[in-house]
């Protein structure tokens, strides 16, 4: 949930509006209330589809369709303009969370509440075809858990969008791992596509997986839909076959939405509006958060919204939002004070709290009346995640702290990588090198000499590449030891990449040549520099060139292959021990610790692989393209899931533990960094860096500088374990962790 911003209007219709809740493909969603103290969730057609007169004919047809709709189980059209100049429609708000949000944070449901889920969406579907409808789009995010019920949501929607059925053929509309094998082929779709939807949404309730999962992309998983067999292995046998009936491949073969019904019945969680249906930790939220949007009296509003800034796709999705009343947005001071400073809400107007009609057995009846507006806080941390919407800076708890000293370069070429740490001191890489003091930021020295252009710290060594491999003197910057250029059988290194270094030596990334020759063997090669000595050298064919990266823990060497993998190598000798494939040729640094390597899998999901044996641990599915870059501290993994939203995974078994919100968060090449209790992470360029509670996910504070602003470079972070140093364009700031 995200304030009201200045361009927003204070009403639509006979509600007034309270917060943001998201944007996308058919126009923005905003929290609202009536006059009458109704919560409505008011959606706002895109002024382009205003203007489309065939839209407006779709959607004027849905809308009165969808108001026909009465099932006890869907969050259904409450009121609507069609007609209006900015046509919009308002629905039950659903306080609660969608399937996905619950499945990803407390894990696959059991059978009861699956049985309970499946027989209400069930008696949804009824209702929404008895108004001649057809959802279409049933997928987990479209199914709202509350206190008393499931809700389904936007039916029709997807319908006034496509408009098929007057102007188009052909055309697939919705969610290729829920669509049915009629809707996935282009077919025409009727009621029996909505109970193989409704099929995929179960098994994904019970397992924690769609049951055609596993392929990469949407074509190949629209391929399987279409020709492959659900994969059901792990149902409880009770489920198995009426979830496996409702995947029949015939739409003549699938049950109807009353047989289906009845085959959950038995066995299912009971049906009164206090039911206990839902796990203990999901129910023990909404009882946490229920009374708090229902708090909201007076709207906040922040600044205008900026024009380039791109709507997230997700229009009609449900969304995580933050609970109770916004936070004023935060406000910078003017430069040289780097840091955001909250301005002070207008007053609220004097109103009796609706706390006061939310106590005791009201409970139900508010998680009842709400919608897409949901945070997810286990029980062992906090944080929040909103799953869609237009991104927009998440209220901080405090102002950012001044930085203990700022640096600011005239070179421009180093902006695209973190400070380098060695030893007390900073390195600046750009056409030279530069070395500041970690403490005050002073400069201790600086070389303008192409030589240093590629330099980088390993094993406590500065070495820099240029054709070889040179060591640098930390203390003045003066050229070091060489490493040797020729190999045994008077073949020439030529140094392609510096992997990693430690005790026993760099290990480096080489071709070896002939002399005349321009391209030769490639393969790893270890060497010490105090011995100025080649320890081994490895042939490997698949061995990457300049997209090479490579990280050592303890007696394991690891690096990337041109094949989209990871090879371990044990150091002594350089012996290949096992390769673990990515499906992502990507030019980001290797993650890992003591025990485990961390990665990608089928170029989006996360995969923790064990060092010892390179067996896969788990794996945990991406939300957006892809994982952002890792970081593993004591036990915890910090990454990115999707654009918008940070979270810690236990990183022996791959459970959450906590997620922020985090809008425009860039998934660069940098991961963040940890200096006692506070997580750095960096933000999009105008976004700046996010200080978090590393325990629990809240959001403390973050740094920005109004002066220094780039749309083409993110903000680069590294630490010496006192300080964060964040680098973006030509400035450096030393940022403390209180």
């Amino acid at each position: 949930m995200e304030q009201l911003e200045a361009n927003d209007p204070e009403s639509i219709g006979p509600y007034r509006l309270l917060a943001r809740l998201g944007a996308g493909g058919m126009g923005r969603v905003y929290l609202a209330r009536s006059a009458g103290g109704r919560t409505v969730a008011v959606k706002v057609v895109r002024p382009e589809l205003a203007e489309d007169q065939d839209f407006r004919t779709r959607f004027r047809r849905e809308v009165d369709a969808a108001r026909a709709v009465d099932g006890a189980y869907t969050a259904p059209v409450v009121d609507a303009d069609p007609d209006s100049a900015v046509p919009w429609l308002a629905t039950t708000y659903v306080l609660g969370p969608s399937l996905t949000e619950a499945v990803q944070t407390y894990g696959p449901l059991p059978e009861r509440s699956v049985r309970a889920l499946g027989a209400r969406l069930a008696e949804a579907l009824r209702a929404i075809h008895r108004a001649g409808l057809v959802h279409r789009d049933l997928k987990p995010s479209n199914v709202l858990l509350a206190a008393d019920g499931p809700r389904v949501i936007d039916f029709g929607i997807a319908r006034a969008m496509d408009g098929d059925s007057l102007t188009q053929t052909g055309v697939v509309v919705g969610s290729p791992g829920f669509m049915s094998p009629e809707q996935a082929s282009g077919r025409g779709v009727g009621a029996p596509g909505d109970v193989f939807s409704l099929g995929s949404v179960l098994a994904y309730a019970a397992l924690g997986r769609g049951p055609f999962d596993g392929a990469s992309g949407a074509a190949a998983q629209l391929f399987r839909v279409v020709y492959h067999e659900p994969e059901l292995d792990g149902l409880p046998p009770g489920l198995h076959p009426v979830i496996a009936h409702c995947l029949a491949k015939d739409p003549a073969a699938r049950p109807t939405p009353a047989r289906l019904a009845d085959l959950l019945a038995p066995g299912a969680a009971g049906t009164g509006p206090a039911a206990d249906w839902l796990p203990a930790p999901v129910a023990a939220e909404l009882a946490r958060h229920a009374a708090s949007v229902m708090d909201m009296e007076t709207p906040t509003r922040g600044t205008p919204a900026t024009p380039d800034r791109p709507e997230d796709p997700a229009a009609s999705h449900p969304l995580t939002v933050r609970l109770g009343r916004a936070a004023p947005e935060p406000q910078p001071t003017p430069h040289p004070a780097t840091q955001q400073v909250p301005q002070p809400a207008p007053p609220p107007v004097a109103r009796p709290s609706r706390r006061l009609f939310l106590a005791g057995g009201a409970l139900a009846t508010a998680a009842a009346v709400g919608g897409g507006a949901w945070v997810l806080t286990r029980p062992d941390g906090g944080g929040s995640r909103p799953r869609s919407g237009t991104p927009s800076k998440p209220a901080a708890t405090s102002a950012a702290p001044q930085p203990v000293w700022q640096f600011s370069s005239a070179d421009p070429m180093g902006a695209q990588r973190p400070a380098m740490v060695l030893k007390g001191a900073l390195y600046l890489e750009g056409t030279g090198l530069t070395s500041l003091d970690a403490a005050t930021g002073a400069v201790n020295w600086a070389r303008q000499d192409a030589l240093y252009y590629q330099t980088t710290v390993v094993g406590g060594r500065l070495l820099t590449q240029l054709g070889g491999v040179t060591e640098v003197e930390p203390k003045n910057g003066r050229e070091g030891t060489s490493a040797q250029v020729t190999y045994p059988g008077n073949r020439l290194i030529k140094v392609r990449n510096i992997l990693a270094g430690g005790d026993q030596g760099v290990y480096l990334l080489v071709q070896l040549t002939a002399k005349g020759e321009s391209e030769g063997e490639a393969g790893i090669l270890a060497y010490r520099p105090e011995l100025v000595g080649v320890r081994w050298f490895q042939p490997d064919p698949t061995a990457d060139d300049l997209l090479g990266h490579g990280r050592l823990s303890g007696t394991t060497l690891l690096h990337t292959d041109r094949e989209a993998g990871i090879v371990a190598r044990d150091i002594a000798d350089g012996r290949r021990l096992w390769r673990v494939a990515t499906g992502n040729r990507a030019s980001w640094p290797i993650w890992c610790d003591t025990e485990r390597l961390y990665c990608m899998a089928d170029d989006s999901d996360l995969q923790a692989v064990g060092l010892a044996d390179g067996r896969q641990q788990w794996r945990i599915k991406a939300k957006g393209n892809r994982f952002g870059p890792v970081l593993s501290a004591d036990g915890t993994v910090y990454t990115g899931n999707g654009t918008d939203s940070f979270s810690a995974y236990d990183a022996a078994t791959g459970k959450v533990r906590w997620t922020c919100y985090l809008p425009h968060y860039p998934g660069t090449g940098c991961p963040p960094v940890l200096v006692g209790g506070t997580l750095f992470v960096p933000g999009g360029p105008t976004q700046g860096v996010h200080a978090l509670d590393a325990l629990t996910g809240r959001l403390k504070w973050t740094f920005s500088d109004p002066a220094n602003s780039s749309k083409a470079n993110d903000w680069y972070l590294s630490t010496d374990g006192r300080l964060a140093f964040a680098r973006l364009t030509t400035k450096v700031y030393a940022l403390p962790s209180g």
